[in-house]
């Protein structure tokens, strides 16, 4: 009885200094902590930092390099109404080529095509060739007729079945314009709606027939 008497009185006179000890232990653990979680913290951030960074880079790079490669008329096949493959390179070198990316439910591409209609003349010169992603035949063949697209020359409507257009041509916008000369040089693009008259604008002047003599304007 007195050893266990002696025994709770050394615990009790000694229980200030063991909370200390384990005070100080736990402060000691809770600092080192406190430092490895704020190690982590900056090793996070400056990953995600380098992450986007890094994501950054590339889409630039991406867009420059297809800022670079849409420049000259790229060897890109699609599919016809037909079940035909023809490629946009391989038309009449002779004459400038007009690509629209299109599709039948977007607005501002019914605009455009009822202008393209309407103006079917100014592209008798032109190889022009509209593609579109919808996979209805259907569709795509009431759009181009409630639109006169047929009665343009040289107008031929092809499928984008496998998005050939965003990796030969870097976008995938609606309606997006490119206009090459008959040297397959980029001349002009225009991504969104555009007025009938900025796209005839940018169309290079028609050289004259054979037998025909060029007008000087004095």
């Amino acid at each position: 009885m007195w050893k266990f008497t002696e025994n709770c009185c050394k615990f009790l006179w000694n229980w200030p200094i063991a909370l200390g000890v384990i005070r100080h232990v736990f402060n000691r653990k809770l600092k080192l902590l406190r430092k490895y979680l704020k190690i982590t913290i900056v090793l996070g951030l400056f990953g995600i930092g380098f992450f986007f960074l890094f994501k950054t880079y590339q889409r630039y790079q991406a867009k420059k390099e297809s800022e670079e490669r849409i420049q000259t008329l790229q060897h890109a096949c699609f599919e016809s109404l037909n079940g035909g493959q023809i490629c946009v390179d391989e038309f009449d070198n002779r004459k400038p080529t007009v690509i629209i990316y299109f599709h039948p439910e977007c607005e501002h591409c019914q605009y455009e095509a009822s202008e393209i209609g309407r103006n079917a003349q100014q592209f008798e010169e032109a190889n022009m060739i509209m593609i579109t992603p919808d996979d209805s035949i259907k569709r795509v063949e009431t759009f181009a007729a409630k639109y006169h697209l047929w009665e343009v020359d040289n107008l031929v409507v092809l499928l984008d079945r496998n998005q050939q257009f965003l990796k030969s041509f870097g976008t995938a916008v609606f309606p997006t314009v490119f206009i090459y000369g008959s040297d397959r040089k980029l001349l002009k693009m225009y991504k969104g709606e555009v007025k009938i008259e900025a796209i005839i604008g940018s169309l290079p002047p028609t050289p004259p027939k054979e037998g025909e003599k060029k007008t000087v304007k004095k």
